[in-house]
């Protein structure tokens, strides 16, 4: 038996010894996770927090309130669409000044300030009489919430954590899907029973009255950065790239419509999502219900693209994570029921998870941390300017009769095209590139 049967028994041992090495790694691998949110948790819910806050200055946030803003200033979509568009581009060019702050200010003293000015912005909301006054209101809350508080959490967490910066990204971005699957929910409740203008009056109380203090507590202990407990490389020893060096380099420019695209295309959806319901016959209280969907999918996507930045790069995954937008898209346009639609939204939140957590990686691995505050600046201004462009160009668009569909076509065709760019420029990615060389 032992003779004829030796070869057996040697692959059998090799496969168990195997199992048992993967197992070993799997655990040791768990362990040092949970030692590293247990070195970090205190920061790291600082970034969540911050990401949560930013709900109220999202695109999907402020679309809620857009049948009656819109019956209040007695706007079209074109018109509202062209307010929000002049709003947000405003914004962006504030965005890439402010940014910098990142670079020079602590994130405790950046981060309450931020958190006052999208208090003022929430409140200025609630009192708006004419559409100038709205449009200074929608210019601080896109400011405030979806540029300066996003980017000052990602620009920590890229620039404290080295070996362990995609498990940082990913749990800093888990405030954006509490965010979306908690708010949207609240603010729709608040909308039938308190009116459009109390409920932002309600969320400036929640940004001051919780909301800061509780952002003050996280971060009432100073991180330095570059020294981060649990992080097992805090050195960064790569290129440091400034931002002009950034500016002059051509591949910057060539990853920008790729990676742009999320926050162009997810704006849109959202900020037409209550013409999407209605033109589709479904009920505004179901869509309302897909929000803790979307923010599951959101959640674990944004997760393993985390573990997977850490496993390998974010560089390797830039061909991929638009894929899942696409789908999202395609079944917006054909898609006739709800579940359609909630099949939509669970799509569009995998690829927002993941676009999440990349698009402060990517910058990080090509670019380095030294500067990472100033260049996040553009690609956090660029983001929002995207955001801008899309309801007024799309918001246009259906002013002269084109159909939401056929936006939607156009947009998971351009999803591919993307990532087809991108499998183009990964062996340059993927190359060591000094500052300066072009």
């Amino acid at each position: 038996m032992t003779g004829r049967h030796g070869g057996a028994r040697v692959t059998i041992a090799t496969d168990t010894n195997k199992a048992g090495v993967f197992s070993a790694d799997n655990l040791c691998g768990s362990m040092d996770y949970i030692r590293f949110l247990k070195n970090n948790l205190r920061w790291l819910m600082a970034g969540a927090l911050l990401t949560l806050a930013s709900t109220f200055g999202q695109t999907y946030f402020i679309a809620l309130f857009g049948s009656q803003i819109r019956e209040a200033f007695s706007l079209t979509h074109g018109g509202f669409g062209f307010v929000y568009m002049i709003a947000t581009l405003a914004s962006a060019v504030t965005l890439v000044w402010l940014g910098q702050l990142a670079d020079v200010m602590r994130l405790k003293t950046l981060g309450l300030a931020t958190i006052a000015g999208l208090t003022v912005a929430a409140f200025s909301m609630g009192f708006a009489t004419s559409w100038i006054w709205l449009a200074i209101s929608l210019y601080l809350l896109r400011l405030f919430g979806q540029g300066m508080m996003s980017h000052v959490a990602m620009t920590a967490m890229a620039r404290w954590f080295n070996s362990h910066r995609g498990r940082a990204l990913s749990v800093a971005s888990l405030g954006h899907a509490v965010g979306e699957a908690i708010l949207p929910g609240l603010a729709v409740v608040a909308l039938l029973y308190v009116g459009w203008r109390e409920t932002w009056l309600l969320a400036a109380g929640i940004l001051a009255l919780v909301i800061a203090p509780v952002f003050f507590f996280l971060t009432r202990k100073e991180r330095a950065i570059g020294k981060v407990a649990g992080d097992a490389e805090n050195s960064d020893d790569g290129a440091h790239w400034q931002r002009r060096q950034v500016l002059r380099d051509w591949l910057f420019y060539a990853m920008l419509p790729g990676t742009l695209a999320s926050s162009f295309i997810v704006t849109v959806v959202f900020f037409h999502q209550a013409y999407l319901v209605e033109t589709k016959g479904w009920s505004m209280a179901v869509w309302g219900g897909f929000y803790p969907f979307f923010a599951v999918a959101a959640t674990v996507v944004a997760l393993a693209v985390g573990w997977a930045v850490d496993r390998w790069s974010a560089r390797q995954l830039l061909s991929v994570y638009l894929l899942p937008l696409a789908l999202a898209v395609v079944i917006f346009a054909y898609g006739q029921n709800q579940a359609a639609g909630l099949a939509g939204m669970i799509a569009i939140g995998g690829s927002v998870g993941a676009a999440q957590t990349l698009s402060s990686a990517v910058w990080a691995e090509l670019y380095g941390t030294a500067h990472l505050g100033s260049i996040k600046a553009l690609t956090a201004a660029g983001g929002v300017l995207a955001s801008a462009i899309g309801p007024g160009l799309t918001g246009y668009l259906l002013d002269i009769g084109v159909s939401l569909e056929s936006i939607f076509v156009a947009m998971a065709v351009y999803c591919v095209v993307m990532s087809a760019l991108f499998l183009l420029l990964q062996p340059i990615l993927m190359s060591e590139r000094k500052p300066g060389s072009n």
